[in-house]
């Protein structure tokens, strides 16, 4: 865990100050709001993943980044198991491993960086025979200590992997994203939609192009490749680095060729990202301790004035009332905001349902084109490795879709609270059912089906019968034709009758195949679909519940602060004590919301009031 930053510490102190007061007027639930906002600044990680088809430099890229051999680097495919690459004081590393029992939570053991290689990469640990989730690697490195995390994602099945689906279904945890290629070509069709994907997921992208000392032409790549970008309106930052050039500078303490390798851009954009995420941080706790304290503030102020000032109390009253029907129309069953929720998520699932179809109808329609066009008991290994992979993408888009359109739909309902995006509610985490896709058995049985036996037959009898009957026509015909024209004959039908069994059972393994895929389509839309619409009921509770605390939270402040002023103006001895009391916490927490809005300032946002100021 990194030390906070200036900023950060002042958020704290802001935070801790704010929960005090909070806690001294009764007001639980802005304190466990504020607490909650703590974990901004308390969780400092941001992270960053490199991802890319595989041989395309991603653990080169990070290596040289840190100037350290931490990510094991292979002339065939070497990371097979995601690898963290986070800060710490000392060197060293953890293996996560998968529980052999699903419901189990997963076992870790410490290991040294020397042995890294064995247990993420496709060599040391092939097909990953070891169950390993993923690898913690930790290093003492000035671009790590700010927080910054780099993963580098597995190489193993490419981008239209299941490895690859998996990783890329928590993106949306991710503050930004390497994608890589190199520039021994452009990008391909499958790489500018894997982007597409990851635009959509995480909207802080950076295109690398990697290994330009090894193609002279890599401008022109670039070039090519900005073009492709613009065409698919993917608009993202570009950057062409050398991770061996990284190298030999870090070696020879050479800056001319250190700025030759792109890296200290790259670094820079890293920067800008820790920079960015800090900011976003430190203006969300800014506004939500500005949000409290301007609640806080509401009924202490209208008591205040009632005392100070009693010819204002009516008129105080008169404008807390409004505010409070406002409050009273957000908390109604009939509320807009609700009715906005309900009927988008009731859109969003019809929108994903169906996008979920068509996608799997078009794998379908696939997979039955291409039994056509081959034998299913000959290339079945591959074709169902390739229909897996296939569902698992489209999982992955469907899934990007509804994470999309539910952050759209939960920006609409923080409309009608007035409230900034910084404190909008979010939908939580949702991963991808993509291992669902692994877990779905497909009836493979008809490709263990010995058919030679069949088929020889059918040939048998085949040639047997046109012997027969070449053999009887010529008897009743009183011709003298010799045996061996008769044989030829029955070998002739013999041959005919092979072919057409062969035939025969071809159609018939491509029917079983068929209908083999059919039901697994079947299965997998009931399987994703079903996780899906649960996402979508626990995601659509979750907003339904944090914006029903919050007008809880709204109508307390409010229904306080009209309590305040109306016991005032029944109330003939008010004492001066009270006053001066009042006035002494007004001043404090005036001083809170100062410093909360210096907190927004530091972020370069604009502070933004509540319903409730």
């Amino acid at each position: 865990m990194q030390e906070p930053s200036g900023g950060g510490r002042i958020a704290l102190d802001t935070l801790d100050l704010a929960v005090k007061g909070a806690k001294a007027y009764g007001r639980d639930d802005l304190v466990q709001r504020l607490t909650d906002a703590r974990r901004l600044l308390s969780e400092p990680d941001v992270t960053v993943y490199v991802v890319g088809e595989f041989k395309q430099g991603k653990s080169s890229l990070i290596n040289a980044l840190l100037t350290a051999k931490i990510c094991p680097v292979d002339d065939d495919i070497a990371t097979a198991v995601p690898t963290v690459v986070r800060y710490a004081p000392e060197s060293g590393a953890l293996a996560t491993y998968e529980p052999a029992d699903p419901s189990s939570p997963p076992w870790t053991e410490r290991i040294s960086l020397e042995d890294l290689p064995a247990h993420v990469s496709e060599a040391g640990n092939p097909g990953n025979v070891r169950r390993l989730k993923s690898v913690t690697a930790s290093i003492s490195r000035q671009l790590l200590s700010g927080g910054l995390v780099l993963v580098d994602t597995p190489g193993v099945g490419g981008l239209g992997s299941l490895h690859n689906a998996v990783t890329v279904s928590s993106l949306p945890r991710a503050h930004a994203v390497l994608f890589l290629s190199d520039a021994s070509q452009e990008l391909t069709g499958a790489e500018l939609r894997f982007l597409r994907t990851v635009k959509e997921l995480c909207p802080a992208v950076f295109f690398v192009l990697t290994k330009i000392d090894l193609y002279p032409q890599w401008r022109r790549i670039l070039e090519l490749n900005a073009g492709h970008l613009e065409a698919c309106g993917i608009a993202i930052d570009t950057i062409a680095v050398s991770s061996e050039l990284r190298t030999v500078a870090a070696r020879s303490a050479d800056q001319e060729m250190n700025v030759e390798s792109g890296f200290p851009q790259l670094v820079k954009r890293l920067q800008g990202v820790v920079g960015d995420a800090e900011r976003s941080a430190l203006n969300a706790v800014g506004l939500h301790v500005g949000s409290a304290v301007g609640q806080l503030h509401a009924g202490l102020r209208a008591r205040r004035t009632a005392l100070a000032h009693p010819e204002q109390s009516a008129a105080l009253i008169a404008e807390l009332s409004r505010v409070n029907d406002r409050v009273d129309a957000l908390r109604s069953q009939s509320a807009k905001w609700q009715q906005l929720l309900f009927d988008g998520f009731a859109d969003i699932s019809s929108d994903v349902d169906f996008d979920l179809r068509a996608r799997s109808r078009g794998v379908l329609h696939e997979a039955e084109e291409a039994i056509e066009d081959g034998d299913p008991a000959k290339n079945w290994a591959e074709f169902e490795k390739w229909l897996r992979q296939r569902l698992a993408n489209e999982t992955l888009e469907n899934y990007t879709t509804f994470v999309k359109e539910a952050r759209v739909l939960a920006g609409r309902v923080a409309d009608h609270f007035e409230l900034a995006e910084s404190q909008a509610v979010l939908p939580r985490e949702v991963r991808a059912p993509v291992k669902v896709v692994e877990e779905i058995d497909i009836d493979s049985s008809f490709t263990g089906v010995k058919t030679r036996g069949a088929t020889g037959m059918a040939a048998f009898q085949k040639a047997y019968s046109g012997f027969l009957m070449f053999s009887m026509l010529t008897k009743m015909a009183a011709l003298a034709i010799p045996t061996p024209f008769g044989v030829a004959a029955g070998l002739l039908m013999g041959r005919s009758g092979f072919v057409d069994e062969r035939k025969r059972q071809l159609e018939k393994r491509r029917g079983l195949a068929k209908t083999a895929v059919r039901r697994f389509v079947d299965e997998f839309n009931l399987q994703v679909g079903k996780d899906s619409r649960d996402a979508m009921r626990t995601v659509q509770r979750e907003l339904r519940d944090a914006y029903s605390a919050r007008v809880e939270e709204l109508q307390r402040s409010l229904t306080e602060a009209l309590a305040n002023a109306k016991k005032a103006v029944v109330d003939d001895d008010a004492e001066v004590a009270e006053l001066k009391r009042l006035e002494a916490d007004i001043e404090a927490l005036e001083v809170l919301a100062r410093r909360a809005e210096e907190l927004t300032i530091r972020s370069g946002a604009k502070p933004v009031k509540e319903v409730a100021r």
